[in-house]
C-alpha cells in the first residue's frame, strides 16, 4: 500500500507508484552473495533519519528521533570495524530498522539493514553496543559464515570478539574488552549452570534438535573466551593480523571449526591448543580468563559493602553516590550482587538510593528485577508484570518469566497466557518451555478467548435484532 515504506536487506534500486492502484512498487538489489537466513524484509508506517552518508535509521514515526540520537555512533562503530578487520565494508549501506517491541532479539544482521529492539532507546546511547556487535557481523556471519549451526560460534564468537575491539577502540580504553568479558564470563556461568550439558558444548552434536532449543550465550561467550585465549597465547597484535587474515581467506565462504583450527595451526604451528576440550567439553571454558579487573573494581567494591551490609545489619548502608557511574558500571555492580539473596529491607533501602526501579536502562532494570524477585519481593511483581509484556526480548523476558514463576506461579502463567499472542512466535515457545506450559494449555485459553468473544458477539447481536424488532 502506498501509505507504507517497503525495506530490505538489500539496495533499494528505485520505487514506482503503480497506475490505477494504491500501491507502490520497491526494486532492491543485493549483489552480494548471501545466505538463505540474511535474507529480510520489513513493510510499515516508516520513516527515515540519515546518519551519515551511508547509514541511516527507520522506524515507526513516534520513536524516529530517539532512535536516530541513540545510533548516532553507527559511522564511527563502522569505520573502527573497517580498520579492525583490514576489509572495507562491501554491503554499501548499513542501515538500521527500530522494530517494535516484541522483536525477540537486541539485533538482527540482516546485510545492509540490521533490525534492532527498542529496548535498546535508553537515551544516554548506553546501550549501543548492541549495533556494534550486528556491524561486526558484516565481516564475521555474514561474510565469513559457519557452515553449519553446530558451528555457531564462528559467527557468534569471532563478532563478540570483534565487538569488544570496537568499544574499547570508541571508548579508547584497551581494558573495556576486559571489563565488557567479565559479565559476559558471569552471564555463561548462569546459562552453563541452567542448560542441558549437551547444550554447553561449543561444537555441539544438534542432531534433529531445534536450533532454538540450544540457543543461549554459550556460542557467544564461550567462543570469544576461545579466542580470547588464543589471542593471550600468541600476542595482540599477532592475533589481530591473523584476525585480518582469516577475514581475506574466508571471506564469501562458509567454514568449519575444523577449518578454523587448521588455518590457526598453520599461522603458529608451534602454539600447543588442546582443541577437543575446547570444542566438546561441556561447561565452562577450559581455562579460566585473566581479565584486568581496574574498571569492574569500584562496582565490585561497592556490590561486597552492600553483601557486607545485608549480611551484617549494619545501622548505615553503603554511602558511594553512583549517580555520575556509566551504564556499564551499575550493570556491573547489579552483575556482582546476583550470587547473594538479599532480605527485603536491604532491597528496599537499595531501590530508595538509587531508583532503580524507574530506570529508563532495560539491562539495569533487568537486573534489578531478578535481584528483587530472588529476594521475594513481592512489591516488585507489578512492575516485572509491566516490564515482560510491554517487550519480547527474549534476553529478558525469559529469565524474568522463569523467576516469577519461582515466587508466584499462578502470576507467571497467567501473565503469559494473557499475552502470548504478543510476543514472536519463537519467543512464545520458548517461554511456554520455561513455564513447562503445554500446547494443549495455551490453545485451550485461546479457545476460551475465542469462545468469550463469539458469545459477547452474540449477545449483541441478539440485543440488536430485539431492538430493531421493537
Amino acid at each position: 500500500p502506498s501509505w507504507s515504506t517497503c525495506v530490505m536487506s538489500a539496495l533499494l534500486q528505485k520505487t514506482e507508484q503503480i497506475i490505477g492502484s494504491d500501491f507502490t512498487k520497491f526494486t532492491f538489489h543485493q549483489s552480494v552473495p548471501v545466505p538463505s537466513y540474511l535474507v529480510a524484509i520489513a513493510v510499515g508506517d516508516l520513516v527515515k533519519k540519515d546518519i551519515s552518508e551511508r547509514c541511516a535509521v527507520y522506524s515507526e514515526p513516534s520513536v524516529i528521533d530517539a532512535a536516530a540520537y541513540e545510533f548516532s555512533q553507527t559511522e564511527d562503530f563502522l569505520k573502527i570495524a573497517e580498520d579492525v578487520a583490514g576489509l572495507s565494508y562491501v554491503w554499501k549501506r548499513y542501515d538500521l530498522l527500530c522494530l517494535p517491541p516484541s522483536f525477540p532479539y537486541g539485533g538482527m544482521e540482516n546485510p545492509c539493514l540490521t533490525f534492532v529492539t527498542p529496548t535498546l532507546l535508553a537515551g544516554d546511547k548506553s546501550l549501543a553496543d548492541v549495533v556494534a556487535h550486528e556491524i561486526a557481523h558484516s565481516w564475521t556471519g555474514n561474510l565469513v559464515t559457519n557452515a553449519t549451526w553446530q558451528h555457531f560460534w564462528l559467527n557468534e564468537g569471532w563478532t563478540t570478539w570483534f565487538q569488544r575491539k570496537i568499544m574499547s577502540r570508541i571508548h579508547k580504553k584497551p581494558n573495556f574488552l576486559d571489563f565488557d568479558a567479565i559479565g559476559g564470563y558471569q552471564d555463561l556461568r548462569e546459562t552453563v549452570n541452567l542448560m542441558d550439558d549437551k547444550f554447553t558444548i561449543l561444537v555441539p552434536d544438534l542432531g534433529d534438535t531445534d536450533p532454538d532449543e540450544s540457543f543461549s550465550s554459550v556460542p557467544y561467550e564461550k567462543g570469544f573466551n576461545l579466542l580470547w585465549f588464543l589471542e593471550n597465547q600468541v600476542g595482540t597484535q599477532k592475533f589481530e593480523r591473523f584476525f585480518q587474515d582469516y577475514i581475506k581467506e574466508f571471506a564469501y565462504k562458509t567454514l568449519t571449526s575444523e577449518d578454523f583450527r587448521d588455518f590457526f595451526t598453520k599461522h603458529f604451528p608451534s602454539t600447543k591448543v588442546e582443541w577437543d576440550t575446547w570444542f566438546y567439553q561441556p561447561g565452562m571454558p577450559p581455562v579460566e580468563p585473566l581479565f584486568e579487573q581496574s574498571m569492574a573494581e569500584a562496582s565490585q567494591n561497592l556490590a561486597k559493602e552492600w553483601i557486607s551490609f545485608d549480611k551484617e545489619s549494619y545501622t548505615l548502608s553503603p554511602k558511594i553516590d553512583i549517580s555520575s557511574w556509566t551504564s556499564n558500571q551499575v550493570t556491573c555492580f547489579l552483575d556482582a550482587l546476583q550470587s547473594h539473596i538479599f532480605k527485603l529491607t536491604t532491597i528496599s533501602i537499595m531501590n530508595e538510593k538509587y531508583n532503580f526501579a524507574k530506570s529508563r536502562n532495560a539491562e539495569v532494570l533487568f537486573r534489578y528485577s531478578k535481584l528483587a524477585l530472588a529476594s521475594n519481593d513481592k512489591s516488585i511483581l507489578p512492575l516485572v508484570v509491566r516490564f515482560i509484556t510491554t517487550q519480547g526480548r527474549m534476553k529478558f523476558v525469559r529469565p524474568l518469566y522463569r523467576s516469577l514463576s519461582e515466587v508466584d506461579k499462578e502470576l507467571a502463567v497467567k501473565t503469559f497466557l494473557d499475552h502470548s499472542d504478543f510476543y514472536h512466535p519463537i519467543c512464545s515457545k520458548m517461554i511456554a518451555a520455561d513455564l513447562q506450559i503445554s500446547s494443549k494449555e495455551e490453545k485451550s485459553k485461546k479457545w476460551l478467548a475465542i469462545g468469550g468473544g463469539a458469545l459477547v458477539a452474540t449477545a449483541l447481536l441478539a440485543a440488536v435484532m430485539v431492538r430493531r424488532k421493537r
